[in-house]
C-alpha cells in the first residue's frame, strides 16, 4: 500500500501495572452513557419518585453484592473487598439526603436529580490531588451508571461480548467493567487513566490480565 492508504504504525508508551506481554488485535472501548431525560413532576408524584429511588438503591446493592461474591469465589476475598467502596456509595446518607431534598424543591424526575448530584460529588473529588479520593470518584461514577440503569428499568450492562481474543484500549475502565470481563477473550488492557493502585488495575492483575 502507498500514499494515503498506507497504514501507519503508532507507538504509545505507558506504565505497566501487570507483568507479561500481550500481542493481538485491538478493540477500542467507548464509554457510552445512558441518556437521562429531564422532565417535570407534580408535588403529588414526589412520594412515587422516592419509592423508585429507594428500590433502585436496593437493587443496585444486591447487584454489587452478587458481583462481590463472584469475585470472592473466583480470585479471593481480598480483591472482592474493593467493592465495599461501591456499597458505601449506595448507603451514603449525605448523597441520598441531598437527592431527596432536591426532589422536593426541583420537582423533576429522580434519574435526573441523582445523576446531577452524584456527578457533582465525583467531579469535586476528582479535582483533589489525592489518589485515594480520585479512586473514590471513580467508584461514584461506576455506581451512578448502575443506579441510573436500574431506575430506567434496564438490565445491568454486560461488558463486551467479544468472540475472539483482543487487547482492550479505553479512556478508563471501572472495577465493574474489569470484573465482568470474559477473561478468555481479553489479552491485555491499555487505558488513558488509572494507576498501578487503581481498583481496576488491581482486579486485572489478580485476573491475570
Amino acid at each position: 500500500m502507498s500514499g494515503d492508504n498506507a497504514l501507519k504504525k503508532i507507538r504509545f508508551e505507558g506504565a505497566g501495572v501487570s507483568p507479561g506481554i500481550a500481542h493481538g488485535k485491538i478493540h477500542v472501548v467507548r464509554d457510552e452513557l445512558d441518556e437521562v431525560v429531564r422532565y417535570r413532576i407534580a408535588p403529588s408524584q414526589v412520594a412515587d419518585e422516592i419509592s423508585r429511588f429507594e428500590a433502585a438503591l436496593i437493587q443496585t446493592r444486591m447487584q454489587i453484592l452478587e458481583m462481590q461474591q463472584r469475585i470472592a469465589e473466583s480470585i479471593g476475598a481480598k480483591d472482592a473487598a474493593i467493592f465495599d467502596a461501591h456499597l458505601l456509595v449506595v448507603e451514603d446518607r449525605t448523597l441520598i439526603d441531598e437527592v431527596l431534598r432536591k426532589l422536593e424543591t426541583d420537582l423533576c424526575n429522580v434519574e435526573w436529580i441523582f445523576q446531577e448530584v452524584a456527578t457533582r460529588y465525583a467531579e469535586t473529588l476528582n479535582k483533589i490531588d489525592d489518589p485515594y479520593l480520585r479512586e473514590r470518584a471513580l467508584d461514584i461514577q461506576d455506581v451512578t451508571k448502575r443506579v441510573i440503569r436500574n431506575l430506567q428499568g434496564k438490565a445491568p450492562k454486560t461488558f463486551l461480548a467479544l468472540t475472539e481474543p483482543h487487547i482492550l484500549v479505553a479512556h478508563n475502565l471501572t472495577p465493574s467493567d474489569t470484573a465482568s470481563m470474559n477473561r478468555a477473550n481479553v489479552l491485555g488492557i491499555a487505558t488513558d487513566l488509572g494507576s498501578r493502585t487503581s481498583h481496576a488495575a488491581i482486579l486485572a492483575r489478580s485476573l491475570g490480565i
